[in-house]
């Protein structure tokens, strides 16, 4: 039996509103982005041989984007990454991105190192919101779930966070945010907490003992973005009887880790150790 034929689909209408370069435009850009995404450089080969544009058409858009400041040659000039300016443009939505792909590695040699939890986490409306937890494989263990939040007064991911804003912000939030207690150990008067937030600054982690759960202690540190502003935080935790042993070796890990990740989402800036310009500026008052 004869095939009944097939209709013939419509031709597609042109769209008017459609300006067809930006495509390829954006399409070259998301290319570098995905692929450069903790900033290794992205060799315009690969870009000319994975795209389906011509290669005179991908250098013309790579160079008017390094003209206009947001892609930048790497040490071979053949290589291209994303520069300083299109941070700025973009801000933190393409941070967590990153900060999300870079981090589940670091969390992975932390959590494999201590045998503990380990979470990732960042300020959102003035309370800690967990994005990622890679839970302990001991079977006593404490863990929270991505999507979870916390206050940030009581927790060693919130003070490290908190910390390193500016004053203003820091009383902004504290002034939101009731100092509800915890536990016998939560910091409840906004003059010690603020003691505690400059100890924190000067020793670039945070410490959360038993403070927001009776027999457990955290340990945190910040991680942050190109402009030097705390976007994130990692925390180690676990039961107080074993995290004492290990306090120390914590602490520096955790400030190791997050310093790792503030170098790879922020290779444009001189990052070595917290930024001493948030030790300087956020000598917030000890009012009671």
């Amino acid at each position: 039996m004869a095939k009944s034929a097939q209709p013939t689909p419509k031709t597609k209408q042109a769209d008017k509103n459609y300006i067809a370069v930006m495509g390829k435009i954006f399409t070259v850009l998301e290319y570098v982005i995905d692929r450069g995404g903790n900033q290794e450089p992205v060799a315009f080969s690969e870009i000319a041989k994975n795209l389906p544009f011509s290669r005179t058409t991908i250098h013309r858009i790579l160079y008017s984007f390094e003209k206009l400041g947001y892609v930048e040659k790497a040490e071979s000039t053949s290589h291209y990454r994303l520069a300083a300016k299109f941070f700025e443009l973009t801000g933190v939505a393409v941070h967590f991105r990153q900060l999300q792909s870079i981090a589940k590695s670091v969390m992975q040699n932390l959590m494999t190192r201590h045998a503990e939890t380990v979470n990732l986490g960042v300020l959102d409306r003035g309370q800690v919101a967990f994005i990622d937890v890679l839970q302990s494989p001991s079977s006593l263990r404490i863990a929270a779930f991505p999507g979870d939040r916390t206050p940030v007064h009581s927790t060693a991911l919130g003070k490290a966070l908190l910390a390193f804003l500016p004053e203003t912000e820091i009383n902004a939030i504290l002034s939101e945010q009731p100092l509800i207690k915890k536990t016998p150990q939560t910091i409840t008067r906004k003059g010690h907490l603020l003691e505690h937030l400059a100890s924190v600054r000067e020793q670039g982690v945070a410490i959360d003992l038993e403070e927001n759960l009776s027999g457990v202690t955290c340990i945190a540190a910040p991680i942050f973005d190109h402009a030097q502003r705390p976007i994130a935080a990692f925390s180690i935790s676990g039961p107080s009887a074993r995290m004492n042993a290990k306090l120390n070796a914590v602490k520096d890990d955790v400030r190791a880790a997050a310093l790792i990740v503030t170098r790879m989402l922020a290779p444009l800036s001189t990052v070595g150790e917290v930024p001493k310009t948030h030790k300087r500026s956020n000598n917030a008052s000890k009012t009671a």
